[in-house]
């Protein structure tokens, strides 16, 4: 996995409307990068569609025997996740705008006890037989959230890569 660092200069432009976390800098950026060995539009449909999206999203602090659906909606996606336990938690992902090597997405995080919005935006580099998947995430909540959504996008874009051989 390929990494700047969680708090760059250059990254930190927060979404008009969503307020930053306490306890956190004023402008709180998730950036991750990761190497796949795809093409620009294999792994734009694996970022997209809502049956690849459960290949390769982790949800952190999955309990065995736990479970994600995904499944479309008007304009995005839904990902329901689902423990042994009765815990649940649901993300929706609804696109802003969707291009094959660009676009941002209005992420609802909601479980039985919060529901916090934030933006992600994914940007696909390269072309051919390799290409780079830059993570941009603003707007956390609060730091458990971010932490929560550091370990999700880590975890993912890790398995993401080795779905694709990297």
């Amino acid at each position: 996995m390929i990494e700047t660092p969680t708090y760059s200069p250059r990254l930190n432009l927060q979404p008009a409307g969503l307020s930053p976390a306490p306890g956190l800098p004023s402008r709180p950026v998730i950036f991750k990068a990761v190497r796949v060995n795809a093409d620009a539009h294999r792994i734009s449909l694996a970022l997209t569609v809502p049956e690849y999206l459960e290949a390769w999203i982790s949800i952190p602090d999955a309990a065995p025997g736990s479970f994600t659906l995904a499944s479309p909606q008007e304009n995005g996606y839904r990902l329901d996740h689902f423990s042994d336990d009765g815990s649940a938690v649901t993300i929706t992902g609804s696109y802003l705008f969707c291009h094959l090597r660009k676009m941002r997405l209005f992420w609802r995080k909601s479980t039985s006890a919060l529901c916090v919005d934030s933006v992600v935006d994914f940007r696909i580099r390269g072309n051919f037989g390799s290409s780079v998947v830059e993570l941009r995430h603003t707007a956390v909540a609060s730091a458990d959230e971010y932490a929560w959504h550091d370990a999700l996008w880590r975890d993912s874009l890790e398995k993401l890569a080795l779905l694709f051989g990297s």
